[in-house]
């Protein structure tokens, strides 16, 4: 009898998990997983070519290079702030499933360590695909001195061991958010000890947790392109009465008219940003959903879930 892959039996268990938390709909509920998904729903990877972490970075090295310098400390003091708060939540996102009670307070506090140590973990992982970027832009450098053009060689080289090790960091933070996560609430451990369990998991069940990382991207994938259509409708749905009121206000669109519209577009944010994490919610709560009840299957000893 053929072994039952997890990855695919698992999917309906968690279709019907999460139409139950979420319908009928509960304002608290919803509230509280807006704030969930504001903070975890990138690293959560809808969108499968997605990295937040690289991107994040990137623009945070393009944004502070032209600012103040207490200006650029600040906006790193900020972004490492809102990063280690997603890392606690991951926890509580947890939490909140598998005892049912949806609240964010009673949990954080408790899984601030716990949130830390990840964040640390992540940082610490986030320098492998800045090491072989590093490492492509000296040896580009390098090879371009000389007053020569630049060879080929290491687009050669470099380009296919950046891009395997950023997929293999993709790979890693993956499954340190869909698996690790629930065994150091399981193990009451740090990160390192959750992946040394991970690692016995990957030498036990190789060909499940391969099957899980496909069918986890493509799902991811899919999910991000339907997403991202939802919130551009939603969008531009949103978007319509400020555009009348903005033309009642200051005629129809002319040269030198949009930025008479700059006064409605905090407003609109106040608005679409809320709307935008509304339509996340689901999709959030799927794939954690998801991650439990294939983790489960892999190794019982690390349910969760309620039954």
């Amino acid at each position: 009898m053929p072994e039952e892959m997890y990855a695919l039996s698992r999917l309906d268990e968690t279709f019907d998990r999460t139409k139950s938390l979420l319908w009928p709909p509960l304002r608290g509920v919803w509230l509280r997983l807006t704030v969930i998904a504001l903070f975890v729903g990138g690293s959560l990877d809808l969108l499968s070519n997605f990295d937040p972490y690289l991107v994040v970075s990137f623009v945070l090295g393009s944004i502070i290079s032209v600012m103040p310098p207490i200006v650029a400390v600040a906006l790193v003091g900020i972004a490492l702030l809102w990063w280690i708060i997603g890392t606690v939540l991951q926890f509580v996102f947890v939490d909140m499933l598998s005892t049912g009670d949806i609240r964010i307070r009673r949990f954080f506090r408790e899984r601030l360590g716990k949130g830390v140590r990840l964040f640390l973990f992540q940082v610490a992982l986030t320098l492998l695909p800045a090491l072989a970027g590093t490492a492509f832009l000296v040896a580009l450098l390098g090879f371009g001195r000389g007053g020569g053009s630049v060879p080929s060689i290491p687009f050669y080289v470099f380009i296919p061991v950046m891009m395997g090790v950023t997929f293999l960091f993709r790979i890693i933070l993956l499954l340190t958010t869909d698996f690790v996560v629930p065994i150091m609430i399981r193990e009451d451990c740090g990160a390192i000890k959750g992946w040394k369990r991970m690692i016995g998991m990957i030498s036990a069940k190789f060909l499940q947790i391969v099957v899980y990382v496909v069918g986890r991207l493509t799902l991811g994938f899919i999910a991000g392109i339907v997403c991202t259509i939802l919130i551009a409708l939603a969008l531009v749905v949103t978007a319509i009465p400020f555009v009348l009121i903005g033309t009642a206000m200051f005629g129809p669109f002319q040269t030198g008219n949009y930025m008479s519209f700059l006064p409605l577009l905090v407003p609109y944010l106040i608005i679409a940003i809320p709307v935008v994490l509304l339509i996340m919610v689901p999709f959030v709560t799927f794939f954690r959903y998801y991650g439990l009840l294939v983790l489960e299957g892999l190794a019982p000893e690390y349910r969760l879930l309620p039954e």
